[in-house]
């Protein structure tokens, strides 16, 4: 009994001194890595900026080939979502999301794991370094004054850290095989748009020759609205379905927004009445003084294939100046291309 009663009067004695140290062991973990890739930052931010990349280089994608992915909120930039769940208790289940951007310098993400309580922010740092770019990735842990997450916080570097350093070497190797074409000059924004009525008309032309074609469109679905009693709602849209090569034949609807659903007859080539695109797109401006429209377009493919974002629909162009009134070097027009 004498004995047992030391052993008890141990365990109790080191419990309470495990508690008492506890108590001034840090309530956080700080872990952090860094790399150099040879790209420019707007490149490495635009992998980084959403999830549709991160398997690609994740140093934990691997563990698993099972594991199921969800994507959901924004497909780029604050709120985009990505949750995973696996069988393996060495990948388990949580989650990530997007809480903070700033562009071509910064990303900031909320990681949660289901099995743990623990507040955790990753924040991917990006600076320019000679030609390419110095990525410093952290991950702050903080843990709510668990004890026992204090202690298990103090091997956060020497698990973590070489995970960081794998995800890095990977996440370097895939940023250097894409595209590096610059895209900063064009403010590219993610928008998610509403489903709005539409009255539309095919047409076809040349695109050197399409001005008359789109004009002669307006017209005649401006003639139905009126014959209807229909009301614009909105600058009218020049949806691409496509150009044919050799001929280089651009296939497109004209459309007009509308204040509310239409009804048109059925005939062969006339007005269609539909709805437009609901979803996320990729926008930007074309000011008819800044660089040719092409480039702008050029510049979105380039930000969708390096993000790793998927075509979701037909793109489209919306003038915002009356074609009619203003003088070319004063119009613009918005530039939207469909994405997931």
């Amino acid at each position: 009994m004498r004995v047992l009663s030391g052993l008890f009067i141990a365990f109790v004695i080191f419990v309470v001194a495990a508690v008492g140290v506890g108590f001034f062991l840090p309530d956080e973990a700080h872990v952090e890595r860094s790399t150099v890739i040879e790209a420019p930052p707007a490149t490495v931010y635009a992998v980084l900026g959403g999830f549709k990349q991160f398997n690609r280089w994740s140093p934990w994608a691997d563990l698993d080939p099972k594991t199921q992915y969800q994507y959901s909120g924004a497909p780029f930039g604050p709120g985009a979502r990505q949750k995973w769940q696996s069988d393996d208790p060495n990948v388990g289940g949580g989650s990530q999301e997007i809480l903070e951007v700033t562009p071509y310098s910064m990303v900031k993400v909320r990681l949660s794991f289901d099995s743990m309580s623990t507040e955790n922010q990753l924040t991917y740092t990006l600076t320019p370094e000679g030609e390419g770019t110095r990525l410093v990735w952290a991950m702050d842990t903080g843990f709510g004054g668990d004890l026992l997450n204090r202690y298990f916080g103090l091997l956060f570097d020497r698990m973590i850290g070489p995970d960081f350093e794998k995800g890095l070497s990977r996440l370097k190797s895939l940023v250097e095989s894409l595209p590096k074409d610059d895209f900063t000059a064009v403010p590219i924004e993610i928008r998610e748009l509403p489903s709005r009525p539409l009255a539309s008309l095919a047409g076809e032309a040349p695109h050197a020759e399409s001005a008359p074609v789109i004009a002669a469109a307006r017209a005649r679905i401006g003639q139905f609205l009126a014959a209807s009693g229909q009301r614009p709602a909105g600058a009218p849209l020049t949806i691409t379905h496509g150009v044919d090569e050799p001929g280089g034949i651009w296939k497109f609807d004209v459309a007009v927004p509308l204040d509310q659903a239409c009804t048109a007859a059925t005939e062969e080539g006339g007005v269609q009445c539909g709805k437009s695109y609901q979803g996320w797109v990729l926008y930007a401006r074309h000011e008819r003084t800044d660089a040719a429209i092409t480039s702008i377009f050029a510049a979105l493919r380039t930000f969708k294939t390096v993000a790793g974002l998927e075509d979701n629909g037909d793109i489209w162009e919306q003038s915002t100046t009356d074609p009619a009134t203003t003088p070319v070097a004063d119009s613009a027009t918005d530039l939207y291309w469909p994405i997931k």
